[in-house]
């Protein structure tokens, strides 16, 4: 798998291959999850399984993600824990940019392979590692000795960080916020770099202390898509699983033609755009037979708008009154094309320890944008909520 990385240049730097190398992902996946068409958990791979255990070496040791953990929500299996894809493990361990007696904290410990590869490179002394989830704490910890390291594992909810062992040089998260938790901020020490996947967009932002109490940087060129940060008491945050609202009825429905190609719509760096305009949107995407884009609903849990592609080539809407959303699709597009179509990596996050934070274009204060245009792009990000202290789970 090294070696495969390595070619592929997700792996550049000589000590995370050797950590790659000598961390055997097969301990920290004992089993996992095959996933249906609908990427829902549908039959259990076990190493424990004498016929199953050439799958579940391979699939250890090949560049996919392995869900390990799921729970039931009325008809559907939610899935709660995964083993990371190894290529974008490696690409945030790359953006974290790590020196030698530099402390981590990792927020969401997860099946403990990410931990070990951070152990491995700075010595367990300077890792930290924090995961809302009991019972996955106690797991990762018995593998992480299994394989000889002891780093700090805490039991808790991962938005308020961990105080005790404050400051840390670097914050690397493996579960995704909508914004950037204030006491992460606090406790980052100058010069530090957060590296943190955002709800939005598969957005992968790289952000470091440019001041007392702020954060700043842009977006990473690829996306990352996490699963979502939760809170003790809360399986999934509200919102992540949205159930589509109910067709509109035909006597109160807009109609309308669009002129969008919807194959334009499924450009992921478009969406993360319109997702800072409605940050509560969801895609339905259709397609026909061959798996060609047909057509793209839209809804924020309350207000719906589909864009159904015709005989006649167009895109015929219908949507919801009086919030028409597909005009903010249309919209969006419109200003998304002004400005050049910009790649995710012209986007940025600026965020302050008091609340303040803001995703901005090429610039957080630029009055103007590349082309010499007025004005600059602002949209506001949510603080991510604040919850009980934690507590320290022991060491086996």
């Amino acid at each position: 798998m090294a070696d495969h990385l390595t070619a592929e240049s997700a792996i550049t730097v000589d000590r995370w291959r050797a950590a790659f190398e000598s961390t055997p992902r097969h301990v920290f996946v004992p089993r996992y999850w095959e996933l249906n068409e609908y990427n829902s958990p549908i039959r259990l791979v076990d190493s424990t399984v004498p016929s199953h255990r050439h799958e579940w070496l391979q699939a250890a040791y090949t560049d996919r993600v392995l869900v390990t953990q799921w729970r039931a929500d009325e008809d559907r299996r939610i899935v709660t824990s995964s083993a990371s894809l190894p290529s974008l493990v490696a690409r945030m361990l790359h953006l974290l940019d790590v020196a030698d007696g530099q402390r981590v904290l990792e927020i969401g410990t997860g099946t403990g392979y990410n931990t070990t590869l951070l152990c491995h490179r700075l010595g367990s002394a300077n890792v930290t590692s924090i995961d809302v989830d009991l019972r996955l704490v106690a797991e990762a910890v018995g593998r992480l000795d299994t394989v000889g390291f002891a780093p700090t594992v805490i039991a808790g909810d991962g938005a308020l960080g961990v105080k005790d062992g404050a400051p840390y040089d670097r914050i690397l998260s493996t579960c995704a916020s909508p914004g950037v938790p204030p006491a992460w901020i606090d406790q980052l020490a100058d010069g530090g770099r957060i590296v943190t996947p955002l709800t939005i967009g598969g957005a992968l932002a790289v952000l470091d202390k440019t001041g007392p109490g702020e954060v700043s940087g842009h977006l990473d060129t690829d996306a990352a898509w996490f699963m979502a940060m939760r809170s003790a008491d809360r399986s999934m945050p509200v919102g992540l699983l949205a159930d589509q609202p109910r067709p509109v009825p035909d006597d109160v429905a807009h109609l309308g033609v669009s002129t969008l190609d919807p194959k334009a719509l499924t450009d992921p760096d478009f969406r993360l755009w319109l997702l800072l305009h409605q940050p509560r949107l969801h895609f339905v995407e259709h397609v026909d037979d061959q798996l060609t884009p047909t057509g793209l609903t839209v809804h924020n849990d309350v207000d719906i708008a589909t864009a159904q592609r015709h005989a006649d080539g167009r895109l015929h809407v219908r949507q919801s009154p009086p919030r028409r959303l597909w005009d903010t699709v249309e919209s969006a597009w419109m200003s998304w094309t002004n400005h050049d179509k910009p790649r995710r990596d012209r986007l940025g996050i600026t965020a302050t320890a008091d609340g303040l934070q803001y995703a901005w274009l090429d610039h957080p204060t630029r009055t103007q944008d590349k082309g010499g245009r007025g004005g600059v792009f602002h949209w506001p990000l949510p603080t991510p909520r604040q919850l009980p202290q934690t507590t320290k789970h022991p060491q086996p």
